[in-house]
């Protein structure tokens, strides 16, 4: 007896004559590679937290006893129904039009203390500069990009920081910006926002840009703080850190028609003939002035053909019109069955819809009915669109005969008879009709706005990131193994903090004063805060003194420059040590 835990990954199996008579009617045996074989029994696969175990009878078998793969089909549909459709195809065939990166603006460069030391010139005084500012992140929408999947590969983008200050008073240089590049019609959001919350950016037309993530501000070298109690100040400020966040782009294609209907009715082949790319309408290009940018989907006799929508452009009579195939809908595509949910999406910046009726169907007014059920129950916009219905498959007798039958059964519907059209893709029939009938629907038409959100869409770094306050603070207490931790929280207090370079003396003492100004010292003592206890903030994590003098201070100070083996800055005043 030999045992082996089979896997679900079943690729290129046919299978076997039954050889197997007291085989469980709960498997199926399928003839398994030699090369296979081996993977099995390097890789056993785990469903779950159990492998599955299968004994087999190597008598009972007609041939090679490693022929035979046992499957078993109660985990493979537990397993099927636990994974998405969509994750299911192939990388090579799936549509990205959804996708999280995180993005980080650059951080500033610090502060330069400096003092300018010049021949001749005594007393030169402080010359330390300030650091330049970090890159903003900035999106963009590019026309030469139809998915998302750039961002399979890249997922995150960080700004460069900016340079630092230097002497003889020299600003550091500032980051470039970076710019992510997307296809027309992306939306980006804040992942984890509301929907309440705006997203950030909607660029919709080639060309658009929105600023997503601003760069931290350069920290002020020494020469900043020159005042006239301070003459030669040695302290200066780190750069600010860039805003960051996990954001969660979504692609919502650009078109002027967008061609819906039931699986195998023909929109790809509509799509190829109006894009003259395997149409008999190809050479009637040049004599109704037609133009293409050439779309090539892929045509098949066979359902589900289409995997991803497909954008082809048609120039006629020196008009331009954009149109987007969009997968087959089934019935109870709104609640995300089969793609549908996947692509309904893309319907909504289309201006007007075409919907494509297979005339080869059993029922193609029961078709018709079931895809406006699915575009009112999705949105009630999309159902609202004006729509254009072309009765395909009329180079078919058993469609083109039932074409009277269905046109008053359609106008029973509610469709005009202006916005019907029988056409035949595959020879092209009624093709140039249709797209005369689209232009005319379209100039009826009010130009609108083909944005679907409300989102922020900042163009120019603001001027102040925030208008928080310093006194804007709030203190959370904790307990950890028996020692309270105080932990203020508040915009401008942590950036604060973040932005002190502990390095210096006189950064840790105007820290303390901002401490007492902002009233966080009293608010810490209401809390009960007592000696020895931690206070958190931001990154910066302290240690509360009763004593509040500036000698304890610098005591405490150069003790932790010492402890951390860093070298003592801006000693050389009082107070020292000691004295």
């Amino acid at each position: 007896m030999r045992t082996y835990q089979p896997h679900t990954q079943l690729h290129s199996l046919q299978p076997c004559l039954p050889c197997l008579a007291t085989a469980n009617l709960s498997k199926r045996i399928l003839v398994c590679s030699e090369s296979k074989r081996r993977r099995l029994l390097d890789r056993p696969f785990r469903l779950g937290a159990a492998p599955v175990h299968t004994e087999l009878n190597v008598s009972e078998v007609n041939g090679s006893e490693w022929e035979v793969e046992w499957f078993d089909e109660d985990a493979e549909k537990a397993h099927d129904a636990a994974t998405p459709l969509h994750n299911k195809l192939p990388a090579e065939v799936r549509y990205f039009d959804t996708a999280q990166i995180f993005a980080k603006g650059g951080d500033g460069g610090k502060g330069c203390v400096a003092f300018r030391r010049e021949k001749y010139v005594p007393k030169g005084g402080p010359a330390g500069g300030n650091g330049g500012s970090g890159g903003n992140v900035w999106v963009e929408a590019d026309s030469s990009l139809n998915s998302l999947t750039s961002f399979r590969k890249q997922v995150h983008y960080r700004a460069d920081n900016g340079r630092p200050g230097g002497g003889s008073n020299m600003t550091g240089a500032n980051a470039e910006d970076l710019i992510i590049k997307v296809p027309p019609g992306t939306v980006i959001r804040a992942k984890g926002a509301g929907e309440d919350e705006p997203p950030l950016a909607e660029v919709v037309q080639a060309g658009d840009q929105a600023l997503l993530m601003t760069g931290g501000r350069g920290g002020r070298g020494n020469a900043s703080f020159k005042s006239g109690y301070n003459k030669a100040p040695q302290i200066a400020d780190l750069g600010e850190e860039g805003r960051e966040s996990w954001l969660e782009l979504e692609l919502k294609l650009v078109a002027d028609v967008g061609i819906i209907g039931v699986p195998n009715a023909g929109k790809s082949t509509l799509l190829s003939v109006i894009t003259a790319v395997q149409s008999s309408c190809r050479r009637h290009s040049v004599r109704f002035g037609m133009g293409v940018d050439a779309a090539k989907p892929k045509v098949a006799d066979y359902p589900f053909t289409t995997l991803v929508p497909n954008l082809g452009v048609c120039e006629m009579n020196y008009r331009t019109t954009v149109f987007a195939d969009i997968p087959g809908l089934l019935e109870g595509a709104h609640a995300g069955r089969g793609l549908g949910h996947e692509f309904l999406r893309h319907c909504q910046r289309a201006r007007m819809l075409v919907h494509i009726i297979d005339g080869s169907s059993p029922d193609p007014v029961g078709d018709f009915n079931a895809i406006q059920t699915e575009l009112k129950l999705f949105a009630e916009e999309l159902a609202s669109k004006p729509q254009i219905v072309a009765y395909n498959k009329m180079d078919v007798p058993e469609s083109s005969d039932y074409w009277p039958d269905i046109q008053q059964s359609l106008e029973g519907a509610g469709v005009a008879p202006h916005r019907m059209c029988p056409i035949s893709a595959v020879s092209g029939q009624g093709v140039l009709e249709l797209i005369r009938m689209v232009h005319a629907a379209l100039d009826e038409l009010p130009s609108e706005d083909v944005a679907t959100t409300s989102a922020v869409n900042l163009t120019q770094v603001p001027r102040r990131h925030s208008e928080a306050r310093i006194d804007e603070f709030s203190i959370d207490v904790q307990s950890e193994s028996g020692q309270q931790l105080f932990l203020v929280t508040g915009e401008a207090i942590e950036r604060f903090a973040q932005m002190t370079n502990w390095d210096y003396y006189e950064a840790a003492n105007r820290f303390q004063k901002v401490l007492e100004a902002a009233g966080i010292n009293k608010a810490l003592k209401k809390k009960g805060v007592a000696e020895g206890d931690t206070v958190i903030i931001g990154d910066a994590e302290l240690a509360w003194s009763d004593n509040q003098s500036e000698a304890a201070l610098y005591d405490a100070w150069v003790s932790d420059r010492k402890a951390k083996g860093k070298v003592a800055q801006g000693v050389s005043r009082w107070p020292h040590p000691g004295r």
